[in-house]
């Protein structure tokens, strides 16, 4: 088994030895919605295998988080920068423009909302002993569902929708920004593929068949940064 794994290692690190998977931000466009004071942005991006043999990943390309809060999550991350300095808040930009209108301020409004998601999960659990199961067996399920596979050379296109409500002043803990429109801002995307990290999460069988895989990539990528157009 230990000779396998070597062997499985060095084809991997001569397959690999250039990066095999690019992320590029292709365009941005946004759309002022008068009515309710938000900037829909409208991100096109591409994922290209720059290899020539077949590769495959976790990534859920549905989603898009802030790289901030993007612990052992299987989804492409952005990450905003201010006069080329990162942001380290994960407030700023929304995928969801509904949700804009919980202010953190509003503990009352936003706990009830905790509470009626929590509430739904739970209407479909058959008891509290077999929360745990659920739970287990769900997180499975999805990240084995969200096998991303690529054809040597392959470009998948996506797009993604982001929504900012224009407020310039956020503070997160010790940290406050001001998003003065006179700076510049860009945002970046980046995948952080997991593999080893899932050890526990999935079940033993397809842990061992994606870990013996050598063309079952994990790393850190980053794509080019691109203007955000943060001015009235």
């Amino acid at each position: 088994m230990k000779i396998k794994l070597i062997i499985i290692f060095l084809y991997t690190t001569i397959l690999f030895a250039q990066k095999p998977i690019e992320i590029v931000i292709d365009t941005i466009t946004f759309t002022d919605i008068t009515e309710s004071n938000v900037r829909e942005f409208s991100l096109n991006y591409s994922i290209k295998n720059e290899t020539n043999t077949e590769i495959s990943c976790f990534l859920n390309t549905k989603s898009l988080f802030p790289s901030i809060v993007s612990s052992l999550r299987y989804v492409p991350t952005y990450r905003i920068f201010q006069n080329e300095v990162a942001i380290e808040t994960s407030n700023i930009l929304l995928q969801n423009k509904n949700n804009l209108k919980f202010d953190i301020k509003n503990n009352e409004v936003y706990l009830e909302y905790l509470k009626k998601s929590f509430d739904s999960i739970k209407s479909n659990l058959k008891s509290e002993l077999s929360m745990l199961d659920y739970y287990f067996d769900k997180k499975n399920k999805n990240i084995m569902g969200s096998i991303f596979t690529l054809k040597p050379k392959e470009v998948k296109r996506f797009n993604q929708k982001l929504y900012w409500n224009k407020i310039r002043y956020l503070k997160n803990d010790d940290l406050e920004y001001y998003f003065d429109e006179k700076d510049s801002y860009y945002i970046q995307l980046e995948l952080t593929l997991l593999k080893n990290e899932y050890v526990g999460i999935l079940l033993k069988e397809e842990f061992e068949k994606i870990i013996s895989n050598p063309n079952f990539i994990n790393g850190n990528f980053s794509s080019n940064k691109m203007e955000l157009n943060f001015k009235e």
